[in-house]
């Protein structure tokens, strides 16, 4: 007899696992041809046909990356076990140039946006894609993350469902989390169902591959993937009481983001939240309008926490933003001196992203002040134009005249020709700062 830990997963269970899917209109099962995914497929077949409702209806997709020569023709023998099941089934080609480095990496990236376009052709309103990750998956996931030295949000591992993309409607689906693999081989070969086992799972060039061997020796030692598991789902559940209580401290804190300009929060409400709180405040304004520049570490976010609660008054930049902690409020803006290679050229009738924080665009319109130019250039406005334009604006409330400094401004050669963003601030009856046809949209990037 085998094993508790090598018994195949009972209808029970499997019913219980796929329950979260019976909401979906339709579910594409990510199947690779491996026993974890091979298992999904065909618990999932069977859990549909016990079902009585009408949805959800279930498809298989098969991401053939083309990096091993067999990689067809085992997409290929998945779909003839697909539809020995009843299922329809589809290959997904990774047709790009692969990279020198990173193939790992750049793989998942295709396989999710293959998946993601592929899951979106479907006509159902809500549509899922399910993959196979298992316990172990979790288990060596958070051991990678731990070398690393993730903080909680790393560390509550993968979630048992998100969003497969930030902008995509589609969602990604875990079901079978809660199981260990080898009852997921043992449910595939009580049925006699084959697979294939990839090769680079056994390749030790592969981070995966050596933390897996180093995790074989802690079980031996009593430090099991159930129990990384484990401490992996209770810190997913306190990740989401944070996300409870981060967003009613930054409900607390009076956050405007002035017209994208700057951001400005009340200082003593800032104070008084827990420093996991402040630090996640500030990580998030910091992605905002940081813009390119490079994201900081969590070891520089948690230092600019303890600096400002320390000293009353405090100026620092960090991740291409200014921060500037006053009596009052802090105030969070792009650092300008970050900007000085940021100049692009803009067509007439084209769209372009600035520093990843706006959308821009030109229509040259007849009759605006860049009609006669063939290309605008934008670039950061500066502080000498800012105080060109001075007159232009209303005296009071302002916006830092080094936040104006650093926003987009249209030129056409020595020209200034627009800086959309601080109309508002415009003088009633003065020269407009956004004449017809320049544009720019805020981009709004970050947590908030």
């Amino acid at each position: 007899m085998t094993r508790g830990s090598q018994l195949p997963v009972t209808d029970a269970e499997a019913d219980t696992a796929f329950g979260r899917l019976a909401r979906f209109g339709h579910v594409v099962l990510a199947v690779s041809g491996g026993p974890d995914s091979m298992a999904l497929m065909v618990l999932a077949a069977e859990w549909r046909a016990r079902s009585k409702s009408p949805t959800p209806s279930i498809s298989v997709a098969t991401v053939d990356h083309g990096l091993r020569p067999q990689s067809r023709f085992e997409a290929e023998q998945v779909g003839a076990a697909a539809r020995r099941l009843g299922l329809p089934h589809a290959v997904l080609t990774w047709d790009d140039v692969k990279p020198q480095t990173g193939v790992p990496m750049a793989a998942r990236e295709a396989r999710y946006r293959l998946l993601d376009e592929h899951a979106r052709g479907f006509a159902a309103d809500n549509v899922a894609v399910a993959t196979a990750h298992h316990l172990d998956d979790q288990a060596e996931t958070f051991a990678m993350r731990l070398q690393r030295g993730a903080g909680i949000d790393g560390l509550s591992g993968m979630r048992t469902e998100r969003l497969i993309a930030e902008t995509s409607p589609v969602t990604l689906v875990r079901p079978l989390l809660g199981f260990g693999k080898a009852r997921l081989v043992a449910t595939v070969a009580a049925r006699g169902v084959g697979y294939f086992e990839d090769p680079t799972n056994a390749d030790d060039r592969y981070e995966r591959t050596r933390v897996r061997s180093a995790l074989s020796n802690f079980h031996d030692a009593g430090l099991s993937p159930q129990a990384l598991a484990t401490s992996a789902r209770r810190l997913g559940d306190a990740r989401d009481a944070l996300v409870y209580a981060e967003e009613r401290f930054i409900a607390s804190l009076a956050l405007s983001f002035g017209n994208e300009i700057f951001a400005t929060l009340d200082r003593r409400a800032f104070d008084d939240g827990p420093a996991y709180l402040r630090q996640k405040v500030l990580a998030g304004l910091i992605a905002r309008y940081g813009g390119d520049s490079p994201e900081p570490r969590l070891s520089e976010i948690e230092a600019l926490a303890a600096h400002l609660q320390r000293d009353g008054k405090a100026a620092a930049t960090l991740g291409g933003a200014m921060i500037s902690g006053g009596l009052r409020f802090i105030r969070i803006w792009r650092e300008a001196g970050r900007l000085d290679q940021a100049a692009i050229e803009l067509q007439p009738g084209t769209v372009r992203v600035w520093d990843s924080r706006f959308v821009l665009r030109w229509s040259a319109e007849t009759g605006d002040r860049g009609s006669q130019a063939s290309v605008i250039t934008v670039k950061p406005l500066g502080l000498a134009a800012y105080r060109a334009i001075l007159p232009r604006l209303r005296g009071r409330q302002l916006p830092p005249a080094r936040a104006s400094a650093a926003l987009p401004s249209f030129w056409a050669g020595e020209q200034f020709v627009a800086a959309p963003s601080l109309a508002p601030f415009a003088l009633a009856g003065a020269e407009p700062l956004d004449p017809a046809g320049f544009n720019i949209t805020p981009l709004a990037a970050g947590t908030f």
